[in-house]
This record gives C-alpha cells, structure tokens and sequence, in this order.
C-alpha cells in the first residue's frame, strides 16, 4: 500500500509541475481597476468590511471562524481563459491571514475552484461544494510551500486554463499545473480567509483572439467551405480532448486496480474507480456522437466542393448561381427605390412641417391683431357713448338757458338750433384739445 501511494503521489507530481497550457490568451475581456466598484459588493457589518477606495478593493474579514466568498455581478462566464490579478495583505496582528481567487463559480450550485494564498508564502488548491472546500484529486490537502514565488509586498497571480487544465504563476515563476475534469465554465471570484485583511490592485480576464464561426460570411462558397472546415477541426479537436480524458480516466482505474487495495475492498477507490468507468462510457458516447457529426459535415463539405466544381466548369448548375445573382440585384434596384422614394417622402414631410409652423405663426399674429383691434373698438364705442351723453347734456342746458334769455333780455336774432349745436361741438373739441395738449406737457 505505501509502494502505491508513493508511486500516486510521484504520478501527480510530475503531472502537477509541467506546462500544460500552451495557448495565447490575448483579447482583454474585463479590466477591472476598482475605479468604479459598482460590480463588486461594498459591505460594512461585524464580520465583513468591504470597500472600494484610491484605485483598490479592500477586503477585512472580521470573523475569526470561515472565510468570505465575494463574486461580481459581472453575467459571463468564461471556460478557456487567463485570470491576472495583482493583491497583497494588509498590516494585521493575525500572521495566518489568506486570500484567494476563485475560479468556474457557479450561484446555483455553489460550485467552483479556490486558489488560495497566506502569508506564510504558501498555497493550496481546492474544490468548493457549497459551504465546504476539498482537495482536488492528486494534490496536496495542506499547504505547500513556495520559496521564489510569494512575498509579503504586493503578488501578481496569472492563472491560465484551457481543456480543463489550469496553470499556475505567481510573479512571474510557474507553480503547478493541475486538472479538474467536472467544472468547464463559469464566473470569476474573490475569496477572504477568516480575520484577513488584503487588498486587490486589479483583476484581468483575457480570451483567445479568433474569429467566431458565426461571425464568418458564408454567401459564397468560399467562405461556406471555410466554415466547414472549421467546423471540423472544432469537433476533431474535442475529440482529441475527450481521447485525453478517457486516457487519464483508464490511468487511474489501471492504478486502482493494482493496488493491494481492493482486494480489502476499500470503499472510496471503489467508488473513485466506479465514477471513471461511468465518465469513461460517457466520454466514449461523446466521441461517437462527434464522430458522427464530423462524417455527416464532411459529406456536406464534399457536396459544396461538386457543386463549386460544377459551377467553375459552367454546367446547368451555373444558371442557378446567375439567377440567383440576378435576384440579388433586383431586389438591390427595389430597396434603393424604395430609399429614394423615402427620402422625397421625408423631405417632403419636413416642408410641409415647415410651412405648418409659418402658418401656425401667422395666425398667431392675426388673433393678437384681432384681439387688440375688439379691445380698441369697445374703447371707442364707450367713447361714443359718452359723447352723446354729453351732446344730450348740452342741448338740455342751451334750452334753458335760451329760455332764461328769452324771459330777461330783448330778444335777439335766434340761433337755428343747427348752428347752436354746431357751436357746441366746436367748443368741445376746443376743450378736448386743450385736455390733450396738457396730458402731452404732462
């Protein structure tokens, strides 16, 4: 049993300390530089002080007894990627503090992976199941030392991933490199150790830069062919993956199956090795499936390539593309038509909007002249009114005073009562002359 698990541990070892990741992540993805922490959760209570401030996320775990997870409310999730994120530990009386980064998060089951650090320049590699953390198979459950890597000043943490492998580098120098076969995607994290202070200076996520077989024109065969043939190197290259894994999978059962173990029917290397043989079965399903779909895309690529050839030697085929070319053009002579047709509609419809306001205007101005016009005729009709008042008045007092004169003096040559009333209006204007004159001086 030693001689096995000695020989376990050597396997793991050499598998955990070589480069596996050779892929070049260089499309930036999300650089989060905690200028804005909108994202990320700011908290202050007992147990938790979370704070973004001058360019960092801090984080303070007061409670003495588990640590924090802290996951953004960033919606992607990445699968083949490399995390960069620089942190260092705060001045604290606890000399056990840690920080970590998690990894393939997933809300709804709790699940993920946790690459943790302490001041001690030590780290270790876990798998979170909900409020619980385990050792991923074949590496260490304690801490393992890191002589060139860690420092008690700031840490940069580069974590590459692909095919479910991940390397691990920290400042620069390459640490591990290890696998977990269950977890492919999921979203980034932050993780806090009991009574544990740190800050974080930045978080990276970069993709590969390559373009997208959706993004890829396929309105001619060209480009369909390429799309095809893409295609298949996808499919050929998850094969290739799921060849590895099963690989993998039959290297631990054949293991298993050495060990004086299971002639003592040990229960967990029974069950580890029932779970390969199930992941192998499934993986095998997987590859017959692609397999599948990889002879039914190279059929239809084989039939683009006759049909290309066809086309290329003008054959009957040829008048399909013609007529298809001559739709094409006919329905761009309708669609700029119909944009010219639009354009008049619209210019036309921005003069009479034009003309609406002018006239929307002038009315405007009629009502007021109108309104000021009813305004001054009442004035005048008042004016008039008072006028014949007074006229009224004024024939009144002549008659009697013609009667006074009439009773007490010679009668004289008698006015006609037009020239009397003539008189009197001249002497009105002559008053209101007067008045008009002095409201002027005035």
């Amino acid at each position: 049993m030693k001689f096995f698990f000695l020989f376990l541990t050597s396997f793991y070892s050499l598998y955990s300390f070589s480069q596996e990741v050779n892929k070049e992540f260089t499309k930036l993805v999300l650089n989060e530089q905690f200028d804005n922490t909108d994202k990320w959760n700011t908290t202050f209570n007992l147990d938790n002080l979370f704070i973004g401030q001058n360019g960092f996320y801090e984080l303070f775990r007061q409670s003495k007894k588990t640590g924090y997870y802290v996951i953004p409310e960033y919606k992607d999730e990445y699968s083949s990627f490399q995390f960069e994120c620089s942190f260092s530990f705060s001045k604290h009386q606890n000399n056990k503090q840690s920080f970590g980064v998690v990894l393939m998060a997933n809300s709804e089951n709790s699940n993920g992976i946790l690459i943790e650090f302490n001041q001690k320049k030590s780290y270790r590699i876990q798998r979170i199941f909900k409020d619980k953390q385990i050792p991923i198979d074949g590496l260490p459950s304690n801490w393992v030392k890191t002589t060139n890597g860690l420092t008690k000043l700031e840490n940069n943490i580069v974590i590459k991933t692909h095919n479910k492998v991940y390397d691990l580098y920290i400042n620069g120098i390459f640490i591990s490199t290890f696998s977990d076969i269950e977890l492919n995607k999921g979203k980034i994290g932050l993780f806090i150790g009991p009574d544990s202070k740190a800050k974080v200076d930045y978080i990276k996520v970069l993709v590969e830069d390559k373009q997208e077989l959706k993004d890829i024109d396929n309105t001619n065969s060209k480009q369909e062919e390429l799309a095809f043939t893409q295609i298949i190197i996808k499919l050929k290259d998850q094969i290739n993956r799921k060849d590895k894994e099963i690989d993998e999978l039959k290297t631990k059962l054949k293991l298993s199956d050495n060990t004086p173990m299971n002639r003592g029917i040990d229960t967990a290397t029974l069950n580890q090795k029932n779970r390969c043989q199930a992941k192998v079965s499934v993986l095998e399903d997987e590859i017959e499936e692609l397999t599948f779909k990889i002879s039914k895309l190279e059929e239809e690529n084989l039939k683009l390539k006759e049909f290309k050839t066809s086309v290329e030697k003008g054959q009957d085929e040829g008048d399909i593309v013609i007529n298809l070319s001559n739709m094409v053009s006919n329905q761009k002579k309708n669609i700029e038509l119909l944009e010219n047709k639009n354009k008049v509609l619209n210019n036309e419809n921005n003069s009479l909007f034009l003309e609406l306001k002018q006239m929307t205007k002038t009315l405007d101005k009629t009502t007021n002249d109108l309104t000021n016009s009813k305004e001054l005729n009442k004035s005048q009709s008042i004016e008039l009114d008072s006028l014949k008042v007074l006229i009224q008045n004024l024939k009144d007092s002549l008659a009697l005073k013609n009667k006074v004169n009439t009773e007490n003096e010679t009668p004289e040559k008698p006015l006609s009562e037009e020239e009397q009333l003539q008189k009197m209006i001249e002497k009105e204007r002559e008053e209101r002359r007067k008045r008009l004159e002095e409201l002027e001086k005035k």
